[in-house]
């Protein structure tokens, strides 16, 4: 990716003056006991297509195999919600940023 295409896609992200909808666990999630917030990361698909939730969702598990099974929710348009048994875990994926490719 050159330097013009990062400034074109740069030149289309906006920010919001207002936060979107904040989204509540799940029923399901809270049953499991997998309500401590810091065991989770959000994250969002910057693109203009919708995802396809079920390829995304393997996509991940392929990537992050090396580490326990993720819990993987749909929380709105492109943005999911992931849960992680271990936080090191959750943390580790923090900081390597594998989503960005």
């Amino acid at each position: 990716m050159d330097e013009a295409e990062i400034a074109r896609l740069c030149e289309s992200l906006s920010l919001a003056k207002e936060d979107g909808a904040i989204h509540q666990l799940e029923e399901d999630f809270q049953q499991e006991g997998l309500s401590d917030v810091s065991h989770y990361l959000v994250g969002k698909i910057l693109s203009g297509k919708k995802v396809n939730r079920d390829a995304f969702i393997g996509l991940i598990d392929q990537l992050w195999s090396s580490i326990s099974r993720v819990k993987i929710k749909l929380v709105g348009d492109n943005t999911f919600m992931f849960y992680f048994k271990h936080l090191e875990e959750r943390n580790w994926i923090w900081k390597k940023r594998t989503l960005a490719f």
